[in-house]
């Protein structure tokens, strides 16, 4: 399959089909004037899987406008999640995948071709995925309302502060480095005891989770967990489980979806 890219299309007149998804299906289906800039968006069928697309010049989609490009970035999306309600289930392509025309044929004909050669792993995958969803998990923890309530708790803790309290400020302020540093170590011993426990329940509730990187949050939360996770569509079994984990004191859950399963689709 010929693609272009931010890096490498060619801005050539030659024919070119922007790729959403793929899914199974045998016929042409219009889903509509709902692409990038309202452009018809169709299927390609071949051999029991099918593209939505829509045709499109042989260049990338790039603007200096954020606005332009969140535009067409909101309207990809929205395509993907049209097509799953269609056809229940979708392997999602990134933005700007766009397929050309060239020397063995038109984009439809290369289109085509990707498809067969791609067939026996997408259509595992699309079967591995009907009746299923992605949804976002976050979990934080505000760090320093738990290490008041450490102090609190443990006794050689409690007695440190107690202790520093007690003495001069120059003394003080040794004492109180000190149990900042014990303090610290038993909250890392913490979250290290919250990330293995939150992870095991999440993972048991659903089908699959993939780990994401860890993000920067405002003052005074810190993120312990972000997982993007793969369940079904009618699935209860997550949902008691995070009402759970954030009936733990100083822990917040964040919950999004449902989306396409983007995390756990390696197709193009």
């Amino acid at each position: 399959m010929t693609t272009t890219s931010r890096e490498n299309a060619c801005s050539t007149g030659e024919d070119a089909i922007y790729v959403y998804c793929v899914a199974r299906g045998r016929t042409h289906w219009l889903l509509g004037p709902i692409g990038l800039d309202g452009h018809m968006v169709y299927t390609v069928p071949h051999d029991g899987l099918c593209c939505v697309v829509h045709t499109c010049p042989a260049k990338p989609y790039q603007s200096d406008d954020p606005q332009v490009v969140e535009s067409w970035v909101v309207a990809h999306q929205r395509v993907i999640h049209t097509a799953l309600d269609a056809f229940g289930a979708v392997l999602p392509m990134a933005f700007n995948m766009i397929v050309r025309g060239g020397p063995n044929g038109d984009a439809a004909r290369n289109l085509k071709g990707w498809l067969a050669e791609k067939r026996g792993r997408f259509i595992p995958l699309l079967d591995n995925l009907v009746g299923k969803a992605e949804y976002g998990v976050q979990v934080f923890w505000d760090r320093q309302s738990i290490a008041g309530a450490l102090v609190e708790d443990q006794p050689e803790l409690r007695r440190m502060r107690d202790n520093a309290l007690a003495k001069p400020k120059g003394l003080a302020y040794m004492l109180q480095q000190k149990l900042a540093k014990a303090t610290g170590a038993a909250l890392e011993d913490l979250a290290k005891q919250y990330v293995q426990g939150f992870y095991e329940r999440i993972r048991q509730s659903v089908d699959q989770v993939h780990v994401d990187r860890l993000k920067k949050c405002d003052r005074g939360q810190q993120m312990l967990l972000n997982l993007s996770c793969l369940a079904g569509t009618g699935s209860r079994a997550l949902g008691p489980v995070l009402e759970e984990i954030e009936r733990v004191e100083g822990i917040s859950v964040r919950f999004t979806g449902p989306w396409p399963p983007y995390s756990f689709v390696r197709a193009a």
